[in-house]
């Protein structure tokens, strides 16, 4: 799942399956519109007019998260295994301040100020693209730390 994502193509995850019925973990990227991708818990049934399919939850974001998502499950799963070392090390990495997601030195954000490329250390991607601020705008009435407030609005001004 996690290379689907980072490359941005469909996925199918089988979690259960029963007689008559089957769930799985969906990821269909562009859909419903472009640059928006869905991850999609669904279940699909034999019922008198064919398959039913209902999605059970779903969350749409744009790709560019899903990307991200997806370099994270590849970095983190095989940490997991029974047989991998114990987790003793911290990872050396910042947190955005904008919206708290790990930040390390190899993932600067890269954003066109003026004409030319310039990159933003400190910044995750989706908060230097202004995706974070616009994200919370829609989600209007969701609780904000404002420092962080503070910070996604900053950049947005200099982006403008």
């Amino acid at each position: 799942m996690g290379t689907a994502m980072k490359a941005g193509r469909g996925h199918l995850y089988s979690v259960t399956e029963e007689p008559g019925t089957r769930t799985v973990l969906a990821f269909l990227p562009n859909h419903p519109e472009q640059g928006v991708g869905t991850l999609a818990r669904v279940r699909t049934s034999d019922g008198p007019d064919g398959d039913d399919v209902v999605f059970e939850r779903s969350a749409e974001r744009p790709m560019a998260l899903w990307a991200e998502a997806g370099e994270n499950l590849l970095r983190i799963v095989p940490l997991l295994g029974p047989d991998s070392a114990p987790g003793d090390e911290v990872d050396d990495c910042l947190p955005c301040p904008g919206c708290y997601r790990p930040v390390y030195d190899s993932s600067s954000s890269h954003t066109l100020i003026g004409a030319t490329p310039f990159p933003l250390t400190g910044l995750c991607r989706l908060c230097a693209d202004g995706t974070t601020l616009r994200s919370l705008r829609q989600a209007d009435g969701v609780p904000v730390d404002p420092e962080q407030l503070v910070v996604l609005e900053t950049v947005a001004a200099a982006m403008a």
